[in-house]
């Protein structure tokens, strides 16, 4: 059997490590797009991720990953390989939950340093200026406010977790709408316009794609509350970005944190850039120290299954 790595930049050795309990098995890494193709030829198998796999990496894969079978992903989205275009009759799985705790993390640090007013107190720090009486005012707290969560999976029922020790109400957005722990309660996707009016926070933690993008659409946004927020860990595609942008000169709602972006990197005189009532971070949500699971753990847990004939963890894609 033989398995490819395509992901540059990726550390290689805790798979290297990882399959020296198989030394029937060839491995080969493609350092960049041009080392592709040989690489994948005659690969079962490919260990992959979503920010390298674009469409120039993806017609290559196509043309010369007849023999594979599986592509196992290192992220948990796999929205820009999917757009990128995949193989035929492959099986697709990602690691969806393995940095769950960092992203919620994310959330919170975003929702804390706009209800705490961190950007205008950055900004009067780098004036050397006491602003005390300026910036509390315009303060407020996260216990007691309602975060409407769109999106209920691992990170979402993680930032759900964490938002209780904070004293918030938290409904759920979700395709089923059973019970779950940390949430108050847990809504059909039809309820989104109705509980955007109820949110202080309303915070993004789908996963992208064609039942998904676009979901916070610019009605979603006209129904929020002046006092409210937007929170995006998931996905641009899932905001309209313009609408956004507009309640966010306007005033229409209270402010936005996001870690991600419609176009990324974001383009240089987007509005979003300058607007003090915005928190940016560049799509670093899953970022910090690696957990108790590795996607080498992950992986070999299911090579042992993919071995045995049995069905994959993790699935998201599966061809016929």
């Amino acid at each position: 059997m033989k398995i490819a790595l395509y992901n540059p930049v990726y550390d290689t050795t805790p798979f290297r490590d990882a399959l020296r309990e198989f030394p029937e098995i060839q491995f080969t890494v493609a350092e960049d797009e041009k080392d592709i193709p040989a690489a994948i030829e005659g690969a079962e198998i490919l260990i992959t991720g979503n920010r390298f796999y674009l469409p120039k990496a993806a017609k290559l894969i196509r043309e010369h990953g007849k023999s594979l079978r599986w592509l196992s992903f290192v992220t948990s989205g796999v929205d820009k390989a999917v757009a990128s275009g995949l193989p035929k009759g492959v099986v697709v799985t990602n690691v969806a939950g393995m940095r769950a705790f960092a992203v919620a993390e994310q959330a919170l640090a975003l929702m804390l340093g706009l209800v705490r007013q961190i950007r205008a107190t950055e900004q009067a720090r780098r004036r050397e200026d006491w602003a005390r009486d300026d910036i509390s005012p315009n303060m407020t707290n996260l216990a007691r406010k309602h975060l409407v969560i769109v999106g209920t999976g691992a990170i979402g029922q993680d930032i759900a977790r964490k938002a209780k020790a904070f004293d918030m109400r938290v409904t759920g957005i979700s395709r089923r709408t059973d019970p779950l722990p940390h949430f108050d309660e847990v809504r059909a996707r039809a309820a989104l316009i109705a509980m955007a009016r109820e949110a202080d926070m309303l915070l993004v933690a789908a996963l992208a794609g064609p039942e998904t993008d676009g979901m916070i659409t610019r009605e979603v946004i006209a129904a929020m509350k002046p006092t409210a927020f937007v929170i995006n860990i998931a996905r641009g595609s899932l905001i309209d970005e313009p609408a956004l942008i507009e309640a966010l000169q306007s005033k229409r709602i209270a402010g936005a944190g996001l870690d991600v972006q419609a176009v990324e990197p974001l383009p240089q005189g987007s509005p979003l850039w300058n607007m003090d009532n915005v928190l940016l971070t560049p799509h670093v949500a899953g970022a910090g120290d690696p957990g108790t699971i590795t996607p080498a753990a992950i992986f070999i847990e299911n090579l042992r299954l993919w071995r045995a004939g049995k069905r994959l963890n993790k699935v998201v894609i599966e061809q016929t």
